[in-house]
């Protein structure tokens, strides 16, 4: 039982050992190490680099020695420790000192750094090599110890550089002391030795590390999938119809299997998989293997099958691919492509019809000005499935500039070019239909500026909205212009439809207007979230929102005006109340929230109408309006020091009529949840 529990332990060490080295070495191969760096630090990024390679040299290499040779596999262990230690330890070495207004890291010169390294190893060293004599090895560690000591008390480098020594020396010692220890001991061999020949010996060393090699490309692109991600916020780039980049990649691909990376898996919901299309649908990831259609420039031409990262991807779908190749020892040789969500032209392909005909048409010989006619759809999120765009055919273009006016029409792909136009500034103009829209936030986007030069193509599309409106005008009781919110609600009550322009302001004679409603039925609401101090008046609705039988229907561009809402000023009282721990102290800074019935806050309880935060004694005075019914509750967020995150606490609610509701009322924070 003994022996079988001694070869567990030992395969799972060996095992760990050599995942860590295989992890660690598919991590230096996705890594750069910038050879033209002439910067003062140029060496840093090097010694990381060589620390890393080290690291993951001795975990593999031992941990294979292991399985034959115990006292060989600790030995490599403890070679390689001084070396790889330093180098992994110095580069962060170092203080943060502030000269002249500015922060400069500033790290011991080299030679002192390596001093002190040798001296921090060298009691070990000493005592490893007189081990035979114990007695005289302790007495030589104790001696070289203090010595250490002494230089290390004065040194005022020892507080930045001896606890990296120490931490990265730690992995190296545990795993050489285990097969040095078991060696002593007596441990059998996981694989029993044979006699080979020489040439024998060498063909197994070059199998062993071909082997090595395959499990570092599998790991590496193992790890290239899972840490992808679908986040980017930048702004996307120009038409082209040339490499821009040395490292750019162009080519379509079909998608045959997509995943998601870690951040994906862990953290959907606050990386966007909360989405209420596509959210849990297992064919959707922000990771794919895809099977490269028609290639243009930058992926080589050996690879059928290619990694996609870093965008959304739907299984059995097509996308069109402005990507860049990674840039790492190894990753640079492997199909491996990052679309660059929201920082390239990366798109799905049915979407991608101008990129597609310009790169297939070539670089133009003059200018060139083309682009597509988008007809009104619905509006689908990030995370629903691709679906072609519905593009108008027979669409009015016309383009003013120097030489005067030119009239073209989109072809029966909905798109438009117009060709060998002298170079300069241009008006773009869309004949757009009467019951539509240019659609592009705040104003209208049926004219825009271009500037056109010769050799560089220029996209300008045009995406049309229905252009349905309703004119809403607001009073008060005396006639006056009300300030309140007004909102548009579709029938069921879910929200309004994305892309509809609703009123922000209010006009200065009590009207509002709100635009680009596609068809459907919807409701107006007025002062939807509530009465408070800015808007102290009463919630209504039209046509009414108790029945959605009886909701507006819009068609197609219809125009509702003279929707008229005469607003009550409701009376005010005021309620104080007092925010406590479950322990009974006071909780300062805690946001004092309502929720009046009828309102779109009042069933998900959403914190949005906060009106007062806590004084230091936990107290703070809100007003309540009316006699409607209302949801008094209190939260608070908390600094989570060991999950690195906010947490949020919320009271029980009080609920009461406004003009019922106690003139004192404590609430506990007793529940991260609402």
């Amino acid at each position: 039982m003994r022996r079988i529990l001694k070869i567990v332990l030992s395969w799972s060490v060996a095992v760990v050992g050599f995942l860590v080295g295989l992890i660690v070495l598919a991590s230096v191969g996705m890594k750069w190490v910038d050879f033209t760096d002439r910067s003062s630090t140029w060496f840093l990024n090097w010694l990381s680099f060589v620390g890393a390679v080290l690291l993951a040299l001795a975990f593999t290499s031992a941990s294979i020695i292991a399985l034959r040779n115990r006292k060989r596999a600790g030995a490599v262990f403890l070679v390689f420790l001084p070396i790889a230690t330093f180098c992994l330890a110095y580069p962060g070495a170092g203080y943060l000192e502030w000269h002249d207004g500015g922060g400069y890291f500033e790290q011991p010169i080299p030679s002192t750094a390596i001093g002190l390294t040798l001296l921090f190893y060298a009691p070990f060293s000493i005592a490893l090599l007189a081990i035979r004599r114990r007695k005289r090895a302790f007495y030589l560690f104790v001696i070289s110890a203090c010595a250490a000591g002494v230089v290390f008390s004065m040194s005022h480098w020892t507080r930045a550089l001896l606890p990296l020594l120490t931490g990265c020396s730690a992995p190296f010692l545990l795993f050489g002391l285990f097969w040095l220890g078991t060696s002593r001991l007596g441990w059998p061999s996981l694989v029993l030795p044979r006699p080979r020949s020489l040439s024998r010996s060498v063909a197994a060393i070059a199998l062993t590390c071909l082997v090595v090699l395959s499990l570092d490309f599998v790991v590496t692109i193992g790890l290239s999938a899972f840490r992808s991600s679908f986040n980017g916020d930048c702004g996307g780039t120009p038409l082209f119809v040339r490499s821009l980049h040395p490292s750019q990649a162009v080519f379509t691909a079909r998608v045959v299997f997509a995943g998601r990376s870690i951040g994906a898996l862990t953290r959907g919901w606050q990386s966007g998989f909360d989405q209420p299309t596509g959210a849990h649908d297992r064919r959707v990831g922000d990771w794919a293997i895809g099977v490269v259609q028609e290639r243009f420039w930058g992926l080589p031409s050996w690879p059928r099958l290619v990694l996609l990262t870093n965008y959304i991807y739907w299984e059995a779908e097509t996308y069109f691919i402005d990507g860049r190749r990674a840039d790492g020892l190894l990753t640079r040789m492997l199909p491996i492509v990052d679309a660059g969500i929201g920082c390239s032209r990366t798109r799905p392909e049915a979407a991608a019809i101008v990129d597609l005909r310009a790169l297939r048409q070539g670089p133009p010989t003059g200018t060139r000005l083309i682009g597509f006619v988008q007809q009104p759809e619905t509006f689908a999120g990030g995370f629903s499935r691709p679906r072609p765009p519905k593009l108008a055919a027979d669409a009015k273009i016309s383009v003013t500039g120097p030489t005067g006016t030119r009239t073209v029409m989109t072809d029966e792909a909905g798109v438009y070019q117009v060709d060998d136009l002298a170079p300069g500034d241009y008006t773009v103009q869309l004949q757009v239909p009467d019951n539509q829209t240019a659609d592009s936030f705040p104003h209208d986007a049926s004219s825009v500026k271009v500037h056109l030069e010769n050799q560089n193509p220029t996209e300008r599309s045009f995406h049309l909205s229905w252009d349905g409106r309703i004119e809403v005008h607001v009073e008060d009781e005396s006639g006056k212009p009300a300030g309140v919110w007004v909102i548009l609600m579709n029938a069921e009550g879910t929200g309004v439809p994305i892309g509809v322009q609703e009123p922000w302001e209010i006009n200065r004679d009590g009207s509002y207007q709100i635009r680009k409603i596609p068809p459907g039925r919807y409701i107006v609401v007025v002062n939807p979230y509530g009465p408070r101090k800015a808007s102290p008046y009463d919630i209504q609705f039209f046509p009414t929102a108790s029945s959605a039988e009886r909701a507006l229907e819009l068609a197609q561009g219809q125009q509702v005006k003279e929707i008229d809402f005469r607003v009550r000023r409701l009376t005010e009282r005021t309620v104080r109340v007092r925010v406590l721990w479950p322990n009974g102290n006071v909780v300062a800074g805690a946001r004092v929230c309502v929720a009046y019935e009828h309102t779109k806050d009042y069933e998900p309880l959403k914190a949005t109408n906060c009106i007062g935060d806590t004084d230091e004694k936990g107290t703070a005075v809100v007003s309540v309006y009316g006699s409607t019914r209302v949801r008094l509750f209190a939260e608070q967020f908390v600094d989570n020091d060991k999950k690195k995150w906010w947490d949020t606490f919320y009271s029980p609610r009080v609920e009461a009529e406004a003009d019922k509701m106690p003139d004192t009322v404590d609430l506990v924070l007793a529940s991260p949840k609402l």
